[in-house]
C-alpha cells in the first residue's frame, strides 16, 4: 500500500501556483452518449498545450473546478457545449479575469483540490447555459449520483455522463487509508466511473453539485473534493473579487 501511495503522489503531484501536472483531460468509459442541453451548467475549460478540464457554471460570472487545473493557464472557458471538436451557436466562450486556488492547496492527494475563475463579462442564462446550486446536506453511504464530461476519442469529442455510488466514509479510509480531509470517494461497481477521470468536473446529488473530480484509484474509484465544508472560503471569494 506504501508503495502504492508513493506511485500515486508521484504521478499526481501538482502545485498552485502551477507546477507540472499529469494531463487533465481524459476519456470516460462506459458512459451513454447524452443529448444536449443535459446539464447546462457543465464548463469545457480549454488550456495551454493541449490541456483541458472539466468544471461548472455556479455563478453568472464564477466558474467552479478542480485547483490542479491552474497549472494550464490561461484557460479559456467555453459553457453551453455539446460537441466541443466543432463550435456550435449555443456556445458562450469567456477569458478568465482571475484565479482563485484554495490557498492550502499543494497536490490533489493532499485535499483542498478547488479553484474558482471569475470570469471577464456574464454568462447569458438560456436553456443551454445555467447555473448550478451547491448540496449543502451531506450524502449517506450509498446515495447514486452522476458524473459528466467529454471525451477524447476521435472524430467527434462529445458530451457524456455516468451514474456513480457514493461510498461510506469509513469504507473510503479502507481502500485508502490516508485519505485527507474533506474527500469523498464514489464508484459504479463495474465500468463508468472515469476512466482517468474529467479533472474538475462536478460530481452531481439531487440535480445539486455536491464534490469536484479530483483523482482516481486503481481505475474504479473516484476520489472528489467534498464542496459544502468549502462554502464559506467561495462566499468570501465572490464577495470580495
Amino acid at each position: 500500500m506504501e508503495h502504492l501511495q508513493k506511485l500515486l503522489l508521484a504521478l499526481l503531484l501538482v502545485a498552485c501556483p502551477p507546477a507540472k501536472a499529469s494531463h487533465a483531460w481524459n476519456r470516460m468509459a462506459g458512459a451513454g452518449r447524452a443529448k444536449a442541453p443535459a446539464r447546462p451548467y457543465m464548463a469545457y475549460l480549454e488550456g495551454k498545450n493541449g490541456h483541458f478540464c472539466g468544471g461548472f457554471l455556479v455563478a453568472p460570472s464564477w466558474v467552479m473546478t478542480a485547483a490542479q487545473c491552474f497549472s494550464h493557464k490561461p484557460l479559456t472557458v467555453i459553457l453551453g457545449a455539446h460537441n466541443i471538436q466543432r463550435r456550435e451557436e449555443s456556445w458562450q466562450m469567456f477569458e478568465v479575469q482571475s484565479y482563485h486556488c484554495h490557498p492550502d492547496f499543494t497536490n490533489p492527494m493532499k485535499g483542498n483540490d478547488i479553484l474558482l475563475l471569475k470570469l471577464k463579462g456574464n454568462a447569458t442564462s438560456n436553456s443551454y447555459v445555467r447555473t448550478i446550486s451547491f448540496q449543502k446536506i451531506k450524502a449517506s453511504g450509498g446515495t447514486v449520483c452522476s458524473i459528466a464530461g467529454w471525451g477524447h476519442k476521435a472524430p467527434t469529442a462529445t458530451f457524456h455522463e455516468a451514474n456513480v455510488t457514493i461510498h461510506k466514509q469509513r469504507d473510503c479510509l479502507t481502500v485508502y487509508p490516508g485519505l485527507a480531509n474533506n474527500l469523498i470517494c464514489a464508484n459504479s461497481g463495474s465500468a463508468g466511473v472515469p476512466e482517468e477521470g474529467d479533472t474538475g468536473g462536478p460530481l452531481v446529488c439531487n440535480n445539486k453539485a455536491y464534490g469536484i473530480f479530483s483523482y482516481q484509484y486503481k481505475n474504479r474509484i473516484g476520489f472528489y473534493t467534498h464542496i459544502a465544508p468549502y462554502l464559506p472560503w467561495v462566499d468570501s471569494i465572490m464577495k470580495s473579487a
